[in-house]
């Protein structure tokens, strides 16, 4: 009987760290590699039964859903950047392209109604400045927040009333980020 050798060049088998999970899916089976495969099956097996995984879904409901928005008149940067999901991820549900997406994705796009404004629409600051003062509150300072959202100056350069919807949603990604950790 004759063996094959492994479809991964062995090269790319040692750049992965030595016992993890990448490592085992890579062809390495020495124990630790098989321990860090398991921990990953268990952890994801008490989700899926609880729930919580983030499994693959058809996405045929958030193409329909996209297209029905698109008739509406929300276009895909107006939903790329209400559901923060990337527009080229958008563009490839509705062409059909991708046929599976993932879980979290498809909530994200399902939760948008045709009310989502455009990038440049004013939009009501409220929120961002209460998101703002929460991070300030953190110990972020002023000049950090306006360099992470990619301002020159290191003044918050947002109005006090209204700000574009593309800065909200700049401001709310950023406040998400720095609020998980």
């Amino acid at each position: 009987m004759q063996f094959r050798k492994s479809p991964n060049p062995p090269r790319l088998i040692k750049e992965k760290p030595h016992g993890s999970r990448q490592r085992y899916v890579a062809g390495c089976r020495c124990l630790l590699c098989k321990a860090a495969n398991a921990r990953y099956e268990t952890t994801r097996a008490k989700d899926r039964t609880s729930g919580r995984w983030n499994d693959l879904v058809p996405a045929k409901a958030a193409r329909k859903h996209i297209l029905k928005l698109s008739a509406q008149g929300v276009g895909r940067r107006a939903l790329a950047a209400a559901s923060d999901v990337a527009e080229r991820v958008i563009a490839n549900i509705r062409s059909g392209k991708q046929v599976n997406v993932r879980r979290s994705t498809e909530e994200r796009l399902l939760a948008i109604s045709n009310q989502a404004p455009s990038d440049g629409a004013l939009i009501r600051a409220n929120v961002a400045w209460r998101q703002i003062k929460r991070l300030l509150a953190e110990g972020f300072s002023k000049a950090e927040l306006a360099r992470r959202l990619g301002y020159q100056s290191p003044s918050l350069q947002l109005g006090k009333k209204r700000v574009r919807a593309r800065t909200a949603a700049r401001v709310d990604r950023l406040f998400r980020m720095l609020m998980k950790d």
